[in-house]
């Protein structure tokens, strides 16, 4: 278990949603055919209205809010896990275009929604596992609660929790 800062909470709480998904594409995927590229089409059906109910907020929210406040205190250009976070970024929402465009041709999508669930997991993993560790690092309590705020609860919170008062996630 990884001991997260309450403010991150939201964050975290989008990735298990994002990691939800690649789990279904990844079953999906293991199923025998003919069902396994109808399975797929509703995984990738699922991921598109997911992106843009949830995972385009999560980004932005990471990009607007929590890279900026990591800024002030290093060059993040000189951070390999913010510029791979922010390279996947750009990866990921190229590929849910194509996806996207793809499901609108009546296109095949099978081996593009593979990659998509591959790439949610991985992503989340940098995410939890260097990314987060290095902003709660950098910008210490004062910094992660005046960041808090500004970050999309984008689902219900299961408890409640006081601030400064830590988790395990």
């Amino acid at each position: 278990m990884i001991k997260r800062h309450p403010t991150l909470y939201a964050l975290s709480h989008h990735h298990h949603h994002a990691l939800v998904r690649a789990l279904e594409i990844r079953r999906a995927a293991e199923r025998p055919e003919p069902e396994r590229t109808a399975a797929l089409r509703r995984a990738a059906c699922a991921l598109i209205e997911f992106w843009k109910n949830a995972g385009s907020v999560h980004f932005r929210d990471e990009e607007e809010v929590l890279l900026p406040a990591c800024a002030r205190h290093v060059n993040i250009a000189e951070e390999p896990a913010f510029v791979r976070m922010l390279s996947e970024h750009a990866t990921i929402r190229a590929r849910l275009q194509e996806l996207e465009q793809a499901l609108a041709d009546d296109r095949p999508v099978d081996g593009l929604t593979i990659e998509l669930g591959r790439m949610l997991h991985d992503h989340v993993r940098l995410e939890e596992e260097q990314v987060f560790p290095r902003a709660e690092a950098l910008l210490g309590e004062a910094g992660l609660q005046a960041i808090a705020p500004h970050l999309t609860q984008l689902h219900p919170r299961t408890c409640d929790t006081k601030p400064g008062e830590h988790r395990e996630s």
